[in-house]
């Protein structure tokens, strides 16, 4: 890791078309077919729980989260998590996942959430405390590797496993 001297700060509004930016370039257009994007597409995200990283007055990366339903549950869906490569393996990914994952925590309740669901890589997220969902438990929109679909559950004492087809909240 290089020292490099970022902040970690809650999205705002005018952020938007940088983190499109961003995204676009980190994810190209094969982003738009993922089940992930299909259940946040028209929906917004909640800036409460999306953050980005600055560098010199840049947003170098963002993390955003979005309510979706699960059955009959409401839960954070995190995505998408992007860097620009060339502030890659610096730790900003990581920053942004503590930031995201240690604030939902802080207000699962008063939000009525227990969980944050991702189509993910295990090894990479399990550090922020996801786990492998039972294969079929969850139906996503498009097909998705059963084996990338992760749940973190944000109280301890609440984690029954989650079922049923995952599908946007439309306001």
């Amino acid at each position: 890791m290089s020292d490099i001297h970022y902040s970690i700060r809650p999205e705002q509004a005018n952020d938007a078309p940088h983190i499109d930016l961003l995204t676009n370039r980190v994810f190209g257009p094969g982003m738009k077919a993922r089940a992930a994007y299909v259940l946040r597409e028209g929906v917004g995200h909640e800036e409460w729980a999306s953050f980005v990283a600055e560098l010199d007055g840049n947003v170098v990366g963002s993390v955003r989260l979005t309510w979706i339903m699960v059955g009959d549950e409401k839960v954070l869906l995190l995505g998408p998590l992007g860097v620009l490569p060339e502030f890659k393996d610096k730790g900003i990914g990581r920053a942004l996942m503590h930031k995201a994952v240690e604030n939902a925590k802080a207000v699962a309740a008063d939000k009525g959430n227990r969980a944050i669901l991702l189509v993910g890589d295990l090894a990479y997220y399990q550090a922020f405390g996801f786990e492998q969902v039972k294969p079929g438990s969850i139906r996503m929109p498009r097909p998705v590797d059963p084996n990338r679909v992760l749940l973190c559950f944000l109280d301890d004492d609440n984690r029954q496993p989650l079922s049923g087809i995952a599908r946007s909240i439309v306001a």
